[in-house]
């Protein structure tokens, strides 16, 4: 026996069922309740469409169908009559083409104008889709009104899961189809236009690229339509057998599908003829003409179709596994027209300043490598903000080039907003796509650390990661970085993440480069190519970040950008003596590229000017006393003095450095850093002539002022 009636009496008699209710009813209990009245005093809505055929004769008379007014015994024993007057007609009055505008008023591809009263008409088939949300009052300026329609399937942020009712005591549960855990972002804008016809624009209030996470069916199946509902509320109010109208409506089946009504049942007929039964309890039901139980074919509605799956997350700042992208690539992809092609003759001169595979396993961070295109005053751009071409396509083929050959491709958050790149490798491979597959391609990172980039599903990062064509982006940010819910979810559906970086100090230069590498590199990272903008590039070049780095490749374009445009250069960094020390490239290559460009590769190292500190230690080892070098050569036997040879000093005077003139204080300040800080200590003590000779095989004392060699 079926359960107590859901739909509550209400003076209208239309069906007030809120979101959470209009789940639909299973198979099973369509099947098991369809045979059965509603209550024990109805008299006829229990007709079901799903009775086997070799039973429904048997407690039926067999009168002919036509004769109108003959009373006819349901399977149950209940009697109903045929209709004496005419049936002979269309149950429907669909607007015209409907199923195609519901279709589009789905999709929103493109705007739809048409007149208010269309509008009003097709929005009953259309209102199981879209939920109105909200309005504005009319402008007086320009007396526009605008109403703002959101999916069905939207959820709130604070809405509380549905709990179902407990069932009453001495009733059976319904067994329903719980709705899918789903939400959906879509929402419709209405703007009405006053003149002498009103009329009203119907387009998309959110991003092009945003679309349903479902299909039409599947909105179909999870909540009835007004207008399919309406249509069998007509006939459920003439007194009409609940299986004899859903016989009638599936007498029309494209008028029944274009209306909506591909997943409707018999359940859903009864529900809509329970407000006029208790009204009209003793009344006999009837039947249209033509209706017989034991001839109603099956319309066993479809399986209700499933949402579309999400794709697989990783954690928000948690380990940032691969994410597998959903498959939204075509079948057969055509090979994209900027396509890439890069000889491999063209490949060898880069090869010594590109990461070795065979050392990422013993290499304790990733092998980091600067490139970019500059002019030749050092700018990489006119005007900031502004993106413009410096080299030719030979050195773009190689940038991709190299962008193979590393995991990752770091760049900052004024150049992701400026240029709005994709950061893939589109060079042609042998299987003949355009692009390496996505899991070779190279990870695009960006850092941001306050969180300014607008993550939109139409940027290039997003939209070359749901093509198939590339990786979806991380996105470092420092703690406390105002994260906007709709951008951590876009960022997510694509495969991105967000990545936190405790290591941040404003007031120190931001972030730290060496916890980012140390990151990237615990994250499976093992190579990392940074491409820009002026100011990643320019704090990487500074000297304390010099150990960080392995390689440089820089193309060099034939002309001036002037003072306006946006430098290559690192701050100046000074030894303790105030002098400048300066960056430089060692190992370093020359390679023309295409007609005028030249590539310089090199490996960073950096000058080391002579402080003095380990000339001072050598000379301080040679004349303080008590150390070991003097006490072995005070207990060696003084050698016997020679006589004077005419024409020579003594031997202690011979060998002896000249002494050097002490400088004033304010000139030792000045002085050049090679000289030794010895000079500006006291002077030790003058030692015996006979134990500061050397023998005559010892070399001669670096004469104060002058770095040994090999210490500079």
């Amino acid at each position: 026996m079926s359960s107590g009636p859901e739909t509550p009496d209400v003076p209208d008699g239309s069906d007030h069922r809120g979101d959470g209710d209009d789940q639909l009813e299973s198979e099973a209990d369509d099947e098991a309740g369809n045979d059965t009245t509603m209550h024990d005093d109805e008299t006829g809505n229990d007709t079901t469409m799903h009775d086997h055929d070799d039973e429904g004769g048997n407690d039926t008379t067999t009168q002919d169908d036509e004769q109108g007014g003959t009373e006819q015994t349901l399977q149950n024993g209940k009697p109903y009559a045929v209709a004496e007057e005419d049936t002979n007609y269309s149950v429907f009055s669909n607007p015209p083409d409907l199923a195609q505008m519901r279709q589009r008023f789905f999709n929103l591809e493109e705007p739809i104008e048409l007149a208010v009263a269309d509008f009003e008409a097709y929005f009953p088939f259309i209102d199981n889709i879209w939920r109105k949300l909200r309005a504005t009052d009319a402008q007086p300026e320009n007396n526009v009104k605008t109403e703002y329609y959101a999916c069905r399937l939207r959820r709130g942020a604070n809405q509380k899961p549905h709990v179902p009712r407990p069932t009453p005591e001495g009733k059976q549960s319904r067994k329903k189809r719980a709705r899918d855990d789903k939400t959906c972002g879509m929402t419709m804008k209405v703007v009405y236009n006053a003149g002498p016809v009103d009329s009203c624009t119907v387009s998309r209030a959110v991003d092009k690229l945003q679309k349903h996470s479902h299909d039409l069916d599947y909105i179909d199946s999870t909540k009835r339509n007004s207008g399919i509902m309406d249509t069998a509320r007509q006939e459920a109010t003439k007194g009409f057998l609940p299986a004899s109208i859903f016989w009638k409506m599936w007498e029309e089946p494209d008028k029944m599908v274009a209306a909506g009504g591909k997943f409707m049942k018999v359940s859903d007929v009864r529900n809509v003829q329970y407000a006029w039964r208790q009204g009209n309890q003793q009344t006999v039901l009837k039947a249209h003409r033509g209706f017989n139980q034991t001839r109603v074919p099956r319309h066993r509605p479809p399986t209700p179709p499933q949402p579309f799956p999400p794709p697989p997350q990783a954690g928000l700042f948690g380990r940032l596994e691969p994410v597998k992208q959903p498959v939204l690539t075509p079948d057969r992809a055509p090979v994209p027209v900027d396509t890439l092609q890069y000889p491999q003759h063209a490949r060898a001169f880069l090869e010594p300043y590109l990461p070795d595979p065979k050392l990422a396993a013993v290499r304790s961070r990733p092998h980091v490598t600067l490139t970019w295109a500059s002019s030749l005053d050092g700018r990489i751009t006119q005007v900031p903000g502004v993106q413009v071409g410096i080299s030719g396509p030979e050195t773009k083929a190689m940038t991709h080039y190299l962008r193979s050959r590393h995991e990752a491709v770091v760049i900052g958050v004024t150049t992701a907003i400026a240029d709005d790149p994709a950061l893939n490798c589109r060079l042609a491979n042998p299987v003949g796509y355009g692009g390496l597959p996505v899991e070779q391609q190279p990870r695009p990172i960006i850092i941001d650390p306050h969180a300014r980039l607008h993550i939109r599903p139409e940027m290039k990062l997003l939209r070359t990661a749901a093509e198939g064509r590339g990786k979806a982006p991380w996105v470092v940010v420092a703690p406390g970085a105002m994260l906007h819910p709709l951008a951590v979810s876009t960022l997510k559906a694509h495969g991105g993440e967000y990545l936190m970086i405790n290591d941040y100090h404003p007031q120190a230069g931001g972030l730290n480069w060496g916890g980012i590498f140390n990151v990237l590199f615990r994250e499976g990272i093992k190579s990392i190519m940074v491409e820009g903008g002026g100011i990643v590039l320019s704090e990487l070049l500074k000297l304390r970040h010099a150990y960080l780095l392995d390689s440089v490749v820089m193309t060099i374009a034939p002309t001036f950008f002037g003072k306006a445009g946006v430098p290559v250069s690192p701050d100046p960094t000074f030894d303790a003596g105030g002098r400048p020390i300066a960056t430089r490239l060692k190992n370093v290559r020359w390679q023309p590229m295409g007609d005028s460009d030249v590539v310089m590769c090199g490996h960073l190292t950096f000058d080391r000017p002579a402080n003095g500190i380990l000339p001072g230690i050598e000379e301080f080892s040679r004349t303080a006393t008590g150390t070991p070098t003097q006490q072995q050569s005070q207990s060696q036997p003084s050698p016997v003095p020679m006589p004077p040879v005419p024409g020579q000093q003594p031997p202690s005077q011979q060998l002896r450095p000249r002494p050097t003139q002490q400088s004033p204080p304010v000139a030792a300040k000045s002085a050049s850093p090679s000289q030794p800080l010895t000079q500006h200590r006291p002077s030790a003590p003058p030692a015996p002539s006979t134990a500061s000779a050397p023998s005559s095989t010892e070399p001669p004392t670096v004469p104060q002022g002058q770095a040994g060699p090999g210490l500079s």
